[in-house]
């Protein structure tokens, strides 16, 4: 088998078969995500990254960014676009606590946490499943562009009502 490209997370579709849900939001300052990276709102509203040191399994997400941070020094003085976790379908790659982990069919259906990689700006659905991450992450799908047993292969997945700040509930 292969073994692919760790990238960033990307939408894939919507839940609706409409077009996947995006919304504009206010940047919290020295904000440096990158696109593809999970954000959430913080105390103030706005959107700051999501990362390993906050996601302890209570805080909730608002989705990923559509769009790099700015790094501006003064919060709320851009909007970033952010790809709702709400009725989007996401592809991410798998990993095993950053690690390689090859995709596998029983891995469909199952929640899994998601791993931030700080040095390679991207996220991943963490097979390993790491301990006192929350659950987030329900893998619909392999992804069509790769095959069973792909090395850090990519999977369809949506992020569950429990993660999310914003939802359509």
């Amino acid at each position: 088998m292969a073994t692919i490209n760790k990238t960033a997370v990307i939408v894939a579709g919507s839940l609706h078969g409409g077009p996947p849900l995006s919304l504009a939001y206010p940047e919290a300052a020295s904000q440096t995500f990158k696109k593809g990276e999970a954000v959430y709102l913080d105390g103030s509203g706005n959107v700051a990254e999501y990362t390993a040191a906050i996601d302890d399994g209570t805080q909730r997400m608002l989705g990923f960014a559509a769009a790099d941070g700015s790094n501006d020094t003064t919060a709320a003085t851009r909007n970033v676009l952010v790809d709702l976790g709400f009725g989007n379908i996401f592809e991410g790659n798998v990993t095993s606590n950053g690690g390689d982990q090859t995709t596998a069919k029983t891995q469909v259906g199952t929640l899994y946490p998601l791993y931030q990689d700080t040095g390679g700006s991207r996220v991943a659905i963490d097979i390993a499943d790491t301990v006192g991450q929350g659950d987030w992450c329900r893998i619909l799908a392999l992804s069509p562009k790769d095959v069973v047993a792909d090395t850090n292969g990519r999977v369809l997945f949506t992020l569950v009502p429990a993660a999310l700040q914003v939802s359509g509930t």
